[in-house]
């Protein structure tokens, strides 16, 4: 027969007991609520090319180093000489589809397009852009980025005269974004100092008339593209955010 003392000695080491086992339940809960939480993977610039020509033909190719892998994003930036030269087609050996982003043109010239497309297949990369006529100059860049989403992709375009460059309306973008702004300028061959946050990428041609600068979360939501030159010049910007996927 339990005295009154055992009894509480037992009802208190069940209540220990009950309570740990709530805490431990709540602990591998809360864990496995933390472990199905989205994670957004960080995007990452794979690889970067650019051909620029004056005088062309109505054709302007342009090839990575490294063979590209499937699932990544491919974006193609273009500028024109000015808006009577048109895309008609923008192709690759892999077969992708390329999507329409954004435009931005200028008058006096130039026009700058934005397309993207996902990898279905890896392999080695060219991309070729072909005009409606042969245009006094074009310039075609492309980017390899692992890690975005083409789903929810922000877009802005900005044109102007001066020494100022900034996207006329700001786009937002998640941390881990890629952010890419391509610029056109009205045959300029100066000096081009990329936003605050942004890198600019190598001008392989030498001629200096387009440039692109790009960014991989070092720039805050949101963000309208700004970048500068070192003479008053007249350029279009079209720019694209690329989310964390």
């Amino acid at each position: 027969m339990f005295s009154l003392a055992a009894f509480a000695r037992l009802a208190g080491t069940l209540l220990k007991k009950r309570v740990l086992f709530t805490l431990v339940g709540f602990s591998t809960t809360l864990l496995l609520a933390i472990a199905f939480l989205p994670v957004h993977a960080e995007s990452a610039l794979v690889q970067q090319n650019n051909v620029e020509c004056l005088g062309c033909s109505s054709r302007l190719s342009v090839s990575f180093i490294n063979d590209v892998a499937s699932g990544n994003v491919i974006l193609v930036g273009l500028v024109v000489a000015d808006a009577s030269f048109t895309l008609s087609s923008l192709t690759d050996p892999l077969g992708s589809t390329f999507t329409h982003a954004v435009t931005s043109t200028n008058i006096p010239p130039p026009t700058v397009y934005i397309y993207f497309a996902t990898l279905s297949t890896s392999g080695a990369e060219v991309v070729t852009a072909t005009f409606n006529a042969a245009a006094p100059e074009e310039s075609v860049y492309i980017f390899e980025v692992s890690g975005v989403t083409t789903a929810g992709l922000e877009n802005a375009t900005g044109t102007g005269t001066g020494t100022s460059i900034s996207t006329s309306s700001s786009v937002a973008s998640q941390t881990g974004a890629f952010l890419l702004g391509i610029v056109g300028t009205n045959g300029f061959g100066g000096t081009v100092t990329a936003g605050s946050g942004f890198t600019l990428s190598p001008d392989n041609s030498g001629i200096g008339g387009t440039y692109a600068q790009y960014s991989m979360s070092s720039v805050t939501s949101p963000t309208n593209f700004q970048a500068s030159t070192n003479s008053p010049i007249t350029w279009a910007e079209a720019a694209i955010a690329l989310m964390p996927n």
